[in-house]
């Protein structure tokens, strides 16, 4: 909130699993998440707190229902929305709006 106003944005952090190739690399996650709280931490010092946190098990159907639903709802009630993937080229961004690719 500032000067007492809601800001209705809310921002949702979502990590993909390995690919093959990088499993094949021997490449490692980087993030611990704890969804409970909203957060995750890079390293051993470094925390960020989302309004949503998905995790690289997360289901398609687990992001829909928990972060997008709602919106879906708020449009046939005269409400607008948007959903907007962010990230660098592989990061998922596809796979998480468009479902099965």
């Amino acid at each position: 909130m500032a000067d007492g106003k809601v800001i209705p944005v809310k921002v949702a952090l979502r990590c993909r699993p390995l690919v093959p190739k990088e499993i094949e690399e021997s490449c490692g996650e980087c993030l611990q998440f704890f969804p409970d709280m909203q957060q995750i931490i890079i390293g051993s010092d470094k925390a960020f707190t989302y309004d949503f946190v998905y995790g690289p098990q997360t289901l398609q159907r687990d992001v829909y229902e928990t972060s997008v639903k709602q919106l879906v709802k708020g449009i046939f009630n005269g409400y607008n929305a948007t959903v907007l993937a962010y990230g660098q080229t592989g990061s998922g961004k596809t796979f998480t709006m468009g479902g099965g690719y």
